[in-house]
């Protein structure tokens, strides 16, 4: 069965350049005045639809179709409506669709896997997971608590909406593979904090979970991910100097003291 289905309104020549990552014996391409002239019944079955478009009308058909569409700005300067757009169609990647097949149906994506943990985005349906790892009272004995319930679930909803869609990255959730449990949240953002190009780590594990080494490999994961992938230069970190544990991840993943409980971590 195809991996993905694309839809287009591409020239043979601009659909080519996708073959790479996108083999047309693995993945399908089919032209949207194709689709039209059948009444869309091709779509009667479940498969995963993409649309790679450079009009407008092109995207407004398609969205209003259920589909997320990247953008190829194939004319320098062109607005297109897309989310998402591109201006080469060569560096197009697996991921890049997967993003925008998400973000258009608000699906959370999943991030990374380590040995023993799922590290995923957050949706709203895990608000009750997220103040269940709050539930004893010493997870904030050296972080932040929660606000009161309505408003952090509202700030929840807000931090799916703009955070994860304007930087790609944020906190994201930690998953036991085992038990499909949400046992922490970790990850990277940008705070008025840091520098150009730098993002700060922060993490929160249940109580039961500490001390099994999960942070530190949930945290080594996120790391090279922020390098490799997102490509920042430097990661900083602020750790109470009491929280004895968290100083000796620090210590384990590389990280630089820089006094009063902050650390740096550079690529």
């Amino acid at each position: 069965m195809s991996d993905f289905v694309i839809i287009n309104d591409l020239s043979l020549e601009e659909e080519g350049k996708l073959y790479k990552e996108f083999p047309p014996d693995i993945n399908e391409y089919v032209k949207v005045a194709d689709m039209v002239n059948a009444n869309w019944q091709p779509f009667l079955n479940e498969k995963t639809y993409i649309g790679i478009a450079k009009s407008n009308d092109t995207i407004s058909l398609l969205e209003a179709h259920d589909i997320g569409v990247l953008g190829f700005e194939s004319t320098p300067g062109e607005y297109l409506s897309s989310a998402y757009v591109v201006q080469d169609l060569c560096r197009v990647e697996r991921r890049d669709l997967e993003v925008v097949d998400a973000r258009f149906h608000n699906i959370p994506l999943t991030i990374l896997e380590t040995k023993r943990c799922i590290i995923r985005e957050h949706s709203i349906e895990d608000f009750q997971a997220i103040l269940d790892i709050y539930q004893d009272k010493s997870m904030t004995d050296y972080i932040e608590p929660l606000f009161d319930y309505d408003e952090e679930k509202e700030y929840e909803k807000e931090y799916i909406e703009r955070i994860y869609k304007f930087y790609g990255y944020g906190l994201w959730l930690i998953i036991d593979k085992s038990t499909n449990e949400v046992i922490g949240r970790a990850g990277v953002e940008s705070k008025d904090s840091c520098d150009t190009n730098q993002v700060e780590l922060s993490y929160q594990v249940k109580k039961e979970y500490q001390n099994k080494g999960i942070a530190t490999e949930v945290c080594a994961a996120i790391v090279e991910y922020t390098f490799d992938r997102l490509e920042k230069e430097s990661i900083i970190a602020n750790v109470n100097e009491k929280n004895t544990p968290s100083v000796r991840i620090m210590e384990k993943l590389g990280f630089k003291p820089l006094g009063n409980g902050k650390y740096i971590l550079y690529r």
